[in-house]
């Protein structure tokens, strides 16, 4: 055994490039996968030993003190399906707050830390301060999106809805908190906790019945009951009227369970880490193809060496072995740094995660996890190059001391160089394709699968970076630039005619959110005239409402309800119910996809007291839609105009974690897959220049010139390049968009329309052919240093 491991080792020794690559190549391998795995595997984990810790209630009410009365007491009190409540009080206040040298608005909810709780806890996380005058502890969010450190000044500018009166409140930052459900801008509120001296005083200063909220934590005996409790609350506080963005803020009750909280907070992660194995795994596969390569190049490299071995006593098993045991140290070696070098990296992967979900997660080392993936590398390797190494069992001692792979000594001749055309390094490498199969088989295959992943990155950067529509519809909510919030008591037909004259306003229709009960559960709705006018267009299969009693669900809603096209959902509002007809399917990630569309005349059926409320202002583009809304607050008064909404704010501040996440994850894979595509090339043409020196060197004997050997290998090696680019371009424009909804589809993105802009991708693809090509190139110009002699005698 010792002799195999000596002879395995002077393999190594012997190919010190070629092992060094495929050394580099194990270590990408290893470091996505371990990665990869250990964010699939622990960081849901981690989420769920934080739920454990901070022993979260199943879902939340929150109720402004306008309406938490005795009456919601006892009904939740008495309610068969609530095991068990708390509640909290808390002080709401929408504010801006700089973030990153920006204004960016915030609901933030005031908590008392002085107050005790059972049910949903808090902790802090990293290093805190005492307490002293105007303290506050922040989400961690604040720390890792924000900048903002211990001792820091952060300033909350809000609107006195009364004066109009810019005011603001000043705190200094005394450390960083975990809330399951307050700690990220994805879930809604975010919670500020106060000393209870500096709570005291901030309810002072705000002093209105508005800002007073009273939040009941509950456990409930099964989630899907949640729908059913709110349903009641409503009911006894006659709330379902308005609609929700319209909603009277003292008036409005806002509910949130758990599972949604845990799919906003860990979606973006899940999301990443897949990518990441998806794209760990395409990197072991090429890994693997090269192996088998190499393994089958020093076969042929080191025939006579093998005859020798076997005309001295050595078995086929033995040689077989160290040939097993050399690729085993290689992929062993970079396997391990590889999976050690993962771990540095998993504090900046934490931390881009941590911008969106606000989710601190810190990974130690995980023995079974990383044993799991250098055991999977090792393994298949293993596998690889014994079924590589199985033919020099079969070779003859007698033919490989002669040099002969086979009994056969001469290949079929593809092409007749006496007949070829003028161009003879052309043809020659044309010849060598059709001699090479194998070969460029392989390369097809890996450039293949490395185009892949890099047209899947292309457009993963393209749609959060250049063209952001089709990402911006994932939330499911119709894009305009504005949002006017009328009054429904008043006649609105006079401020919708003036709104719509405004200058650079080219549209304004109705659009209302409502909720309805649909088959016991209840949804988000979305109400409107006529659905042709609407100008993002989410449904992916069948169609919006057109005719009387039609609705459209959520892919997602459609599969709980276990629904589809044809069949037929009771919805019911308040006493009324009526069945509708399912027409469509649609995407959309808000709430969980748990929503629908009907038409506004028949949710007037059902609610008699409905009134349009919520206009959608579409600009003129490069239009300035926050001028646009102090513009539109000027010219009407209150009692008509209730608010108005800048959409371009909320929705460039909502995407922008996710924007940034993504689009450094598609530049990765570009940049991975080019470092790839040179790897292999690299390997690749030294071990062909390596295999074919005699040729060459005869070549070079008869008047070659060194650039036309160079192009004749690089010209040979870039036909099956193109072929694999080509293949790998087509697979990554056509199967992105199914891949990203597989992903997607816990977040109601049942098919994703990811744009794919096909001068993007096959720009892509060129550029991946001549970055191939100048390697080549590149690499070939070592010919230029070997003598004739040299190449036809070594």
């Amino acid at each position: 055994m010792n002799k195999l491991w000596m002879h395995a080792i002077a393999n190594i020794r012997k190919t010190k490039s070629a092992s060094a690559t495929l050394v580099i190549m194990f270590v990408i391998a290893a470091l996505l996968l371990n990665a990869g795995l250990l964010v699939v595997i622990n960081y849901g984990s981690f989420f769920e030993n934080l739920k454990k810790e901070l022993n979260p209630s199943n879902v939340y009410f929150a109720l402004p003190d306008k309406i938490y009365n005795d009456e919601v007491k006892t009904y939740m009190d008495n309610n068969t399906h609530i095991k068990e409540t708390q509640t909290n009080e808390g002080l709401l206040l929408n504010s801006n707050i700089l973030s990153k040298g920006k204004e960016r608005s915030y609901q933030i909810m005031f908590g008392n830390m002085d107050e005790k709780r059972e049910l949903s806890k808090w902790k802090f996380v990293g290093e805190h301060l005492p307490a002293d005058d105007m303290s506050v502890y922040l989400p961690d969010i604040f720390k890792a999106v924000s900048g903002y450190q211990l001792n820091d000044k952060i300033e909350l500018k809000y609107t006195d809805e009364v004066t109009k009166e810019v005011k603001s409140l000043l705190f200094t930052v005394k450390g960083y908190t975990e809330d399951i459900y307050f700690s990220s801008t994805d879930t809604g509120y975010i919670s500020f906790y106060l000393p209870e001296d500096t709570y005291q005083k901030v309810k002072a200063i705000l002093n209105k019945p508005e800002n007073l909220i009273h939040v009941v934590f509950a456990n409930v005996d099964d989630v899907k009951n949640v729908s059913a409790i709110e349903s009641g609350i409503r009911e006894i506080l006659n709330l379902n009227s308005a609609s929700l963005m319209a909603a009277d803020p003292s008036t409005m009750m806002v509910v949130i369970d758990l599972e949604l909280i845990q799919l906003s907070r860990c979606l973006m992660a899940t999301m990443v880490s897949a990518m990441m194995v998806m794209f760990a795994l395409i990197i072991v596969i090429v890994c693997l193809l090269v192996v088998r390569f190499r393994i089958v190049n020093s076969i042929e490299e080191d025939i006579m060496k093998i005859g020798s071995l076997k005309s001295i006593g050595y078995t086929s098993r033995q040689i077989i072995l160290s040939v097993i045991l050399q690729f085993s140290l290689i992929a062993g070696i970079g396997s391990i740094i590889g999976i050690a070098l993962s771990y540095p990296t998993l504090p900046a992967v934490s931390a881009v995660f941590e911008q969106q979900s606000g989710l601190k997660w810190e990974q130690g080392f995980d023995a079974s996890v990383s044993g799991a993936a250098f055991c999977i590398l090792l393994l298949i390797v293993i596998l690889i190059a014994f079924l590589a190494a199985h033919r020099i069992g079969k070779l003859n001692p007698i033919y490989a001391l002669r040099g002969e792979t086979t009994v056969r000594k001469y290949k079929r001749n593809h092409m007749q160089l006496e007949k070829a055309g003028s161009n003879l390094p052309l043809a020659l490498a044309f010849k060598s394709v059709l001699q090479s199969m194998k070969q460029n088989v392989m390369i097809i295959v890996i450039l293949t699968a490395v185009t892949f992943s890099g047209v899947f990155g292309v457009i993963m950067y393209y749609n959060t970076t250049v063209d952001t529509k089709a990402f911006a519809e994932v939330p499911g909510m119709e894009i305009c630039n504005a949002i006017a919030v009328l009054n429904p008591e008043k006649d609105q037909r006079e401020a919708v005619k003036t709104i719509e004259g405004m200058e650079h306003v080219w549209k304004v229709q109705y659009l209302d959110e409502v909720k309805v009960n649909v088959e016991g559960m209840e949804v988000i709705t979305y109400v409107m005239d006529n659905y042709d006018k609407k100008e993002t267009k989410l449904v992916y299969e069948g169609r919006y409402p057109e005719n009387k009693n039609e609705i459209s669900l959520a892919g997602i809603l459609a599969e709980r309800l276990d629904k589809t096209i044809g069949d037929t959902v009771t919805v019911r509002f308040g006493e009324k119910e009526e069945p509708f007809k399912v027409v469509g399917l649609s995407n959309g990630s808000q709430m969980g996809g748990l929503n629908t569309s009907i038409l506004a005349k028949d949710y007037e059926r059902l609610n008699s007291s409905y009134k349009h409320q919520s206009l959608y202002i579409y600009l003129e583009k490069g239009t300035d839609a926050e001028k646009f809304v102090k513009m539109l607050e000027s010219k009407f008064d209150k009692s008509m105009l209730l608010t108005a909404v800048n959409f371009d704010k909320g929705m460039a501040e909502g995407m922008a974690s996710y924007q940034g996440i993504v689009a450094a994850m598609g530049i990765a894979m570009l940049v991975v897959t080019l470092f790839v595509v040179s790897l292999v090339l690299y390997f690749v043409i030294s071990s062909s220049v390596i295999r074919k020196k005699k040729e060459l060197g005869i070549q070079k004997a008869i008047g070659f010139t060194t650039y036309q050997l160079m192009n004749q290998l690089s010209i040979s090696f870039t036909i099956p390049i193109i072929i694999g680019v080509v293949i790998g371009t087509l697979l990554g424009a056509f199967y992105t968009n199914p891949m990203m909804s597989i992903s997607m589809k816990s977040a109601g993105i049942m098919k994703a329309g990811f744009l794919v802009d096909q001068y993007w991708v096959i720009a892509f693809g060129i550029g991946v052919i001549i970055f191939s090509y100048l390697l080549s190139l590149l690499i070939t110009w070592r010919i230029r240093k070997i003598s004739a002699y040299a190449l036809v005698t070594e």
